[in-house]
């Protein structure tokens, strides 16, 4: 079975302790004002637009991968379907359930504590899994995605987010280039084995082409894409007033949806829907990464 690495496993266990830490303030963060929640919401809106052009039947089976606090999950409940969402955060399965207590969507919403490298579902379970803004955050990629595809029905669709490599804002803020990005691990080694000073978790960033391999190479057939969000930070702060930034994100936005060619590829995210083939039949192998 292959390794895990120690810094791989420490990596993944400081990005639990971050999104713990924030589990009390992100219903905060969805109804704030400023470009960040305006991206966020933006994003809730955009992939629900997704789920609604499939058209899926009443009480089809869908998962969602890395809930948070529940939003997603709650309004994928509301439209009748027979939800199972998961996330690695203890605090946020407890917001989670508090706002399905009172969207009062118990019924047909079950939230637990899961690993995404091993689900607990048996194979080709779901017409519909999602993975909205948890990409980033993976220290594994292949087999997080390897593991949500096969407990996709043949047929079914995977829906993921990824933060853009190529996006304006990663180009543009020195602390998310990716040009920079040995440099800056480099440093944080230094100061940490110095200061002893612990970092907050980094997104990882890929490119939308190496998106679409990674799905490829399971036998998923892209439908649709596009990129979304066009905040601008230094050091992962906003440095635009507002309300001049979200005036700004919303007009490239604009830009991007009309399909105007520089700006639909330069959003901070990267939005796949895919298909997972008809015929596809789900190995595992030796060493846990599949066929």
């Amino acid at each position: 079975m292959k390794k895990v690495s120690t810094s791989s496993f420490q990596e993944q266990e400081n990005v639990h302790a971050y999104f713990q830490s924030r589990s009390s303030n992100w219903r905060e963060i969805y109804e704030s004002s400023g470009v960040e929640a305006e991206i966020i919401r933006d994003r809730h809106v955009a992939v629900l637009a997704w789920v609604d052009s499939l058209k899926l039947a009443p009480g089809s089976s869908v998962l969602e991968v890395g809930c948070g606090a529940g939003f997603m999950a709650v309004a994928l409940a509301q439209r009748g379907f027979n939800v199972q969402a998961f996330d690695s955060s203890e605090a946020m399965i407890e917001q989670a359930r508090l706002y399905a207590d009172e969207s009062l969507t118990n019924d047909l919403l079950t939230l637990k504590v899961r690993d995404v490298y091993s689900l607990d579902f048996s194979d080709d379970s779901f017409d519909l899994v999602l993975a909205i803004g948890v990409i980033p955050w993976l220290e594994r990629l292949e087999p997080a995605i390897q593991e949500m595809v096969r407990v996709i029905k043949p047929g079914g669709y995977i829906l993921l987010t990824t933060a853009n490599r190529m996006g304006l804002m990663s180009i543009l803020d020195p602390w998310r280039n990716p040009a920079l990005e040995p440099l800056k691990r480099r440093l944080k080694e230094v100061v940490s084995s110095i200061a002893h000073h612990n970092f907050s978790p980094s997104m990882t960033f890929h490119t939308n082409r190496f998106m679409d391999k990674t799905l490829a190479r399971q036998r998923c057939i892209k439908t649709m894409s596009m990129t979304r969000g066009f905040g601008f930070s230094l050091r992962n702060r906003s440095f635009l007033p507002e309300p001049f930034g979200t005036k700004l994100h919303q007009l490239l936005q604009r830009l991007a949806d009309r399909n105007i060619p520089f700006f639909r590829s330069m959003g901070m995210a990267y939005f796949m829907l895919a298909r997972k083939h008809v015929s596809h039949s789900y190995v595992r192998s030796m060493d846990g990464n599949g066929s």
